[in-house]
C-alpha cells in the first residue's frame, strides 16, 4: 500500500485541499470566537468550503493517480487535516484549551474518507478524459 504512494501528488493534493479549506478553517474559527456559530449560517458555509476542499485535493491526487487514487487521497487530505490540526492544538494548548482526541480522530477519518471519495471521482475523470499528453 504504501509503496503505491505517490509524494509529489499526494503534496499537491494536500496543498489544493489547504489553499481553501485554511481561509474557511480560519472564518470558522473567528466566528466561533465571537460567539457567532449558533446564530450563523456562515459556519456552514465555511463547513462546506472544507468538505469541498477535501473532495478536490482527493479528485487531484486520484487523477494523477489511476492506478492507486484511493490511497493517494485519503494521503493528501490526511496531511492537510494534520497540517492545519497541528496548528490548531498549538494554538489550543497554548490558551490552555482542552483536547478533544477522539473529535480528532474521528474528523481526521472523514477528512480521509471524503479525500477517498474525491479520488474516486478524479480516478474516473481521468479514465473518461485521457491526458493528451500520455
Amino acid at each position: 500500500m504504501l509503496d503505491s504512494l505517490n509524494r509529489s501528488v499526494v503534496m499537491a493534493g494536500a496543498m489544493m485541499t489547504l489553499l481553501i479549506a485554511v481561509p474557511a478553517a480560519i472564518v470558522t474559527a473567528w466566528l466561533s470566537d465571537d460567539g457567532a456559530t449558533d446564530e450563523s449560517n456562515w459556519t456552514l458555509l465555511a463547513l462546506l468550503a472544507i468538505v469541498i476542499a477535501y473532495l478536490l485535493g482527493g479528485a487531484l491526487a486520484g487523477r494523477a493517480v489511476p492506478t492507486a487514487p484511493f490511497v493517494n487521497g485519503a494521503a493528501a487530505t490526511l496531511l492537510a487535516f494534520v497540517i492545519v490540526q497541528g496548528v490548531a492544538i498549538v494554538l489550543r494548548l497554548g490558551r490552555g484549551d482542552d483536547i478533544n482526541l477522539v473529535a480528532l480522530l474521528f474528523n481526521g477519518m472523514l477528512a480521509a474518507s471524503f479525500g477517498t471519495f474525491g479520488a474516486d471521482f478524479g480516478a474516473r475523470w481521468a479514465a473518461r478524459h485521457p491526458h493528451p499528453l500520455a
